[in-house]
């Protein structure tokens, strides 16, 4: 129903700027950059926005004088920006398909895992199945046609909720720039301000009883004993599950200093040269000695004494028929010196 109150007003004007607005720079910035300078693009953005802002104040005064239809203005700009809503989500969905997003070099993909970006392991993962990337294209594109029509029109603000929920936070847990996050945020508002419409009907829906699953036939007492034992299940498993990570104080990755095979010091002074540079303790007691080049590893595991110190060590790549590490492993002052054999040879190292 509409409202003739300036807080709707201003609700709308604000949605009308920001998702018009940012749906033009994005597509104006890749498409007509190569011939309008980008600071004239963000400029008109920018007055876009303020005349956006400023619009519901100078609507509500006309419409006071009866000087202006409000439902009609109104209509008009929910229109457009359902308009530019679906433009930006077809645009998204053809980008996918063109293979114009989702662009990770193929000489990084070639690199350490450890070592990629939070932006370049989101694209690389999705980039790695065509399929699924163009199962997500149709889906914004479905998502963007169900926008058009009036019938339709809920069916798609409710698809697309969890859709842009879930590339938000991708977006900030993966550390993406800072302008696709602001772009989501945006569209997701949008797509509130839609829903905020009709919000006393979905809320009487989506709360309302599943009437083809009837409720049991017992005490609200047993009900929620019934409920809070989905919790203690949790708890019970977890204190009889023997967790991988057996030395949690040990887990992590530690560079190799002041190294000495046979009481010779080494130390690597080209990416070329073979010495051991890196230890990995892992979960499960997993352990890896790298040789400067992460193609160059032993992997196996370790068994600690805790009492004595003592460790072992054994391999299984590059093969299981090397000899074992076998020595000590000392934490004093902060410290942590690993010394024993293997292949006939002493080694001495502090581990950082």
């Amino acid at each position: 129903m509409y409202s003739t109150s300036l807080k709707n007003k201003i609700w709308l004007g604000l949605c009308f700027g920001l998702v018009i607005g940012a749906i033009f720079l994005r597509l104006s910035i890749k498409y007509f950059s190569p011939w309008i300078p980008p600071p004239f693009l963000i400029t008109a953005t920018i007055l876009f926005l303020i005349a956006s802002l400023i619009l519901p104040f100078v609507w509500h005064s006309m419409e006071k004088q009866k000087s202006i239809n409000g439902i009609e203005l109104k209509t008009r700009l929910e229109h457009r920006i359902i308009y530019a809503f679906s433009l930006d989500m077809i645009m998204f969905g053809f980008h996918k398909i063109e293979g114009l997003q989702m662009i990770v070099p193929l000489g990084i993909l070639d690199t350490p895992f450890s070592s990629l970006s939070g932006e370049t392991l989101l694209w690389s993962f999705f980039k790695y199945s065509y399929p699924f990337t163009v199962f997500i294209a149709l889906l914004q594109i479905l998502s963007a046609v169900l926008l058009l029509f009036s019938r339709t029109r809920l069916f798609g603000l409710i698809l697309l909720v969890p859709m842009l929920v879930f590339i938000n936070c991708l977006d900030i847990f993966y550390h993406m720039p800072a302008g696709p996050l602001m772009h989501g945020i945006i569209l997701l508002l949008g797509v509130f301000y839609f829903l905020s419409q009709d919000s006393k009907r979905l809320i009487s829906f989506i709360f309302k009883p599943l009437e083809g699953t009837k409720s049991l036939n017992i005490s609200n007492h047993y009900k929620n004993i019934y409920r809070i034992s989905l919790f203690i299940w949790p708890i019970f498993f977890y204190f009889i599950y023997d967790y991988p990570n057996k030395h949690p104080q040990l887990t992590g990755k530690y560079q190799v200093q002041n190294l000495k095979i046979n009481n010779i010091s080494l130390k690597a002074k080209s990416p070329k040269d073979s010495v051991l540079t890196t230890v990995y303790m892992d979960l499960d007691d997993e352990i890896a000695f790298d040789f400067n080049d992460w193609r160059y590893r032993y992997i196996g595991t370790y068994f600690l004494n805790e009492k004595n110190d003592s460790i072992t060590i054994r391999w299984r790549y590059p093969s299981d028929k090397l000899d074992n590490f076998k020595g000590k492993l000392i934490r004093s002052n902060n410290r942590l010196i690993l010394n024993g054999k293997m292949n006939g040879e002493t080694l001495q190292m502090e581990l950082k």
